[in-house]
């Protein structure tokens, strides 16, 4: 059934096709809140509340949008209002369970893009909120530049500008990362390089 079929459903009182509906985006919402705010418990919270809503103003949604750009919209600002309302910014929390590793990985290898992960995750923290929202809606979701339109506001060519901004932003946070690791090696590398 076709999210459109879901919607009027649901619209005209039917639970189990609002159901099916949670049961669809459920993940793609957490994953999109965790990535967010970078706190698994309180991504599970935002993507309750995002459900909440969506049924609180599910008769007002006229289908004009897609649901998924609709829900996702709601989700965004789910996360933007916790953000702002946030006062302390704790450490960082891994979100690794959000990302499948592939079963041929070696233990070597899970390792690896484990720690790439981290790194990504850390410096996407660093960029402001929405630029973290479209390279997550644009790599996670796989939105184009008109849905990403919708879900944050503006225009196609406003959210190509940010997902731009962002990779460049990104990179440039990666690099210097990378640039101060070589500049200044850890004492267990620098010991064991004196010692060849």
């Amino acid at each position: 059934m076709t999210d459109a079929q879901l919607v009027a459903r649901a619209q005209a009182g039917d639970l189990s096709a609002f159901e099916d509906l949670v049961t669809k985006y459920q993940r793609e919402i957490y994953g999109l809140a965790c990535r967010m705010v970078s706190d698994p418990e309180e991504a599970k919270d935002l993507a309750q509340q995002t459900f909440l809503q969506a049924f609180i103003h599910l008769r007002s949604f006229r289908q004009e949008a897609q649901f998924r750009t609709w829900i996702f919209r709601i989700a965004i600002n789910q996360c933007y209002n916790f953000l702002k309302s946030r006062k302390k910014y704790g450490d960082p929390v891994d979100c690794d369970e959000v990302v499948l590793v592939g079963e041929d990985d070696t233990p070597e290898e899970e390792l690896i893009s484990q720690d790439e992960r981290r790194r990504v995750y850390a410096a996407l923290k660093k960029l402001p909120p929405k630029q973290q929202a479209v390279l997550t809606l644009k790599v996670d979701q796989g939105l184009s530049y008109q849905e990403i339109s919708e879900v944050l506001g503006g225009t196609p060519g406003a959210a190509r500008v940010n997902y731009c901004q962002a990779l460049k932003t990104l990179k440039n946070y990666l690099r210097s990362e990378e640039d101060e690791v070589a500049m200044h090696p850890s004492p267990a590398l620098a010991t064991r390089v004196s010692r060849r």
